[in-house]
């Protein structure tokens, strides 16, 4: 096993994998939303991102093998800012080079999507190492909305945290990944 990171464009043919994922007690309780256990729902939601323009989505696959979800939405299009989704439903995802996901998706977003800033939102359940590997990625910490998110009734904190092109463009020879989601090469 080499650790080689592809990404490919999920279809209705994912629906279940991913389902499995997202429903998953230990993933499910770290993302925003709640998802119903619905196969045909999930197919049809995937019918409706094929369609979109905001929203990019792969499938990431270590060494071949499907290992995780990441997307890209454009949250304000007129000012170009985006924020990415993570989600890694194998273990493969989360060992070797797969954390290197956020270097193709951060060359995507600026380089292919020609965005300009990525906000991201993350819950204060996550893991402590995700929370402060942000900044050694080049994500600067905007603060923290004490108690905003109630999940299960438990209010929970969210963390956010900001970057810009040009600070992508300071730190990316640190990973030394010049791809973007779909292969293409950014020197």
């Amino acid at each position: 096993m080499s650790g080689a990171l592809t990404f490919i464009e999920p279809t209705e043919e994912h629906a279940e994998l991913m389902l499995g994922w997202r429903t998953r007690p230990d993933i499910a309780g770290q993302m925003l939303t709640k998802v119903p256990y619905d196969v045909e729902r999930q197919k049809a939601w995937l019918r409706r991102c094929a369609e979109r323009d905001d929203y990019v989505h792969r499938i990431l696959c270590v060494d071949g093998v499907p290992a995780g979800h990441v997307s890209i939405t454009v949250t304000e299009p007129e000012w170009r800012i985006a924020t990415f989704g993570v989600l890694m439903g194998e273990r493969a995802g989360r060992m070797g080079a797969a954390p290197l996901n956020f270097a193709y998706m951060l060359n995507h977003v600026f380089f292919a999507m020609g965005l300009r800033k990525v906000v991201n939102h993350i819950l204060g359940t996550n893991s402590p190492r995700l929370l402060k590997g942000q900044p050694m990625i080049g994500y600067r910490p905007v603060g923290v909305l004490k108690r905003q998110v109630v999940k299960d009734g438990q209010e929970v904190d969210l963390h956010i945290f900001e970057m810009l092109a040009e600070d992508w463009l300071a730190v990316r020879d640190r990973f030394r990944v010049y791809q973007d989601m779909d292969g293409r090469e950014w020197k």
